[in-house]
């Protein structure tokens, strides 16, 4: 460390390094060849000192599995150091995992740390990112002391022996996105003021799931879920808020408004799941008033059902569904729930209109399947109909017509002739007149030709 230059990589092979580092030069980059915490190994030659020191800024440190610092010292010390990255990276059995102090604008990425007093320990230092790692099995899991500004997100924190997440005299921290879990305590927050905590995930916890202590003031809890026996212990500290103003956005629960918390309880008998929700917009109707102070959600959340998609559903009707060719065909969209329609008048997948009321010619005789498919942001339907167009309209000769006798034309009509024409319409509705007519015509004809012989 002591020849490297600013801006130099190092890059450690695989193995395992008994020494203790100290890093005292700025703008460095230490990490293993291999990239995997498990093959990359620094033990301390000297128990009571910290593993691996920081005392530069622009330092990354990445891939190393840390571990066997000796009482009261750390795997990573960082001391009075700016801008530095530790990136997954593996600590365990070290007293204190990754130890900030006085150090600011950090990021602690990405570290799985278990097995020790401290996992992750912000002391008086301030606007630093801790995100994505996970604490477990440690006295305290992620713990602030003197320091503001920080933001804490996305970490795991579970079966830490005292607390999962610890604030003592520090403000205005961002909290979110956390789960805390299966530790005694979830959230402790003591002597601290200004501090947001939301999207946090804290349940099965066994004292609490979040202590607020009465010198803590003006903190924001909001849009977490809550699921212990003891969810919260809320003293009477000053503006403490259990909720913000109704806004529109998903919260934890799947509901579409943000507000206050969701409070669940193991035996499922929580004020969330059990209270009701009329209009459903996912707040529950009534207020949820804490047990342990004079605190208020005024907004709970509850668990939320959303609403079933309004499909469409296509239907229509036509002025006819048959005539002869050519002809004009007038259909009607009786879609109900439907933004929009296409119309195919032939059911060859090309869209002939969008119209509500739509006018198609059919010129060609066939059997044509009309295909009107209805739509809205939820999905489409279609409905088919037939409409039949016929060949074009001929006169036809009916059975019983007179067949045309030769010489017909030359011959008069007299007026007895007349009168037997006039007495033959009565006749002619007579049951079994055609068939007495045509045997009576037949004969004629054939009188007819014989004295033509």
């Amino acid at each position: 460390m002591n020849s490297a230059r600013p801006g130099d990589i190092i890059i450690v092979k695989p193995g395992t390094y008994v020494e203790n580092i100290v890093v005292r030069r700025n703008n460095l980059v230490i990490r293993s060849e291999s990239g995997n915490p498990v093959d990359t190994v620094i033990e301390p030659y000297n128990p009571d000192t910290d593993v691996l020191t920081i005392q530069a800024d622009n330092i990354t440190v990445k891939g190393f599995m840390i571990t066997g610092a000796g009482a009261n010292c750390s795997g990573v010390y960082l001391y009075n150091s700016n801008n530095c990255l530790i990136e997954n990276n593996k600590l365990f059995n070290n007293p204190q995992g990754i130890h900030l102090e006085s150090s600011a604008k950090n990021r602690v990425f990405n570290n799985v740390i278990s097995k020790g007093s401290k996992g992750i320990i912000i002391e008086k230092s301030d606007y630093n990112s801790v995100a994505r790692n996970k604490v477990s099995k440690c006295r305290y899991g992620i713990y602030l002391l003197s320091s503001k500004g920080n933001r804490i997100s996305k970490n795991t924190v579970l079966e830490n022996r005292e607390y999962g997440i610890v604030l003592s005299g520090s403000n205005d921290n961002t909290f979110s996105g956390n789960t805390a879990s299966d530790n005694s305590r979830g959230i402790h927050i003591g002597n601290s003021d200004g501090n947001t905590l939301s999207e946090n995930s804290i349940f099965s916890n066994e004292v609490n799931g979040l202590f607020v202590c009465p010198r803590s003031d003006k903190n924001l809890v909001f849009n977490n879920y809550f699921n212990n026996t003891l969810n919260v212990e809320a003293n009477n500290g000053t503006s403490n808020a259990y909720n913000k103003p109704k806004t529109e956005g998903t919260n934890i629960a799947g509901g579409p408004y943000i507000g206050g918390n969701y409070w669940a309880m193991p035996n499922g008998t929580g004020f969330s799941e059990t209270a009701t929700d009329a209009n459903g917009d996912g707040i529950a109707d009534e207020r949820y008033r804490f047990e342990t102070s004079y605190y208020i959600d005024h907004l709970p959340l509850v668990a939320y059902k959303p609403p079933e998609p309004v499909l469409p559903v296509a239907n229509l009707s036509v002025n006819t569904p048959e005539d002869y060719a050519p002809f004009s065909v007038q259909f009607t969209d009786l879609s109900e729930n439907a933004t929009s329609r296409n119309w195919d008048f032939e059911n060859d997948g090309t869209i002939d209109s969008s119209d509500e009321i739509p006018v198609y010619t059919y010129t060609v005789p066939g059997t044509y399947t009309v295909n009107l498919t209805a739509a809205n942001e939820n999905g489409t339907d279609s409905k088919l109909i037939s409409i039949n167009v016929g060949e074009e309209n001929l006169i036809e000769i009916q059975p019983g017509s007179e067949p045309d006798v030769p010489g017909e034309e030359n011959m008069g009509t007299t007026g007895s002739q007349a009168e037997q024409i006039s007495g033959q319409e009565g006749l002619s509705s007579m049951p079994g007149f055609e068939m007495i007519y045509g045997v009576f015509c037949l004969l004629a004809m054939y009188i007819f030709k014989g004295t033509r012989k």
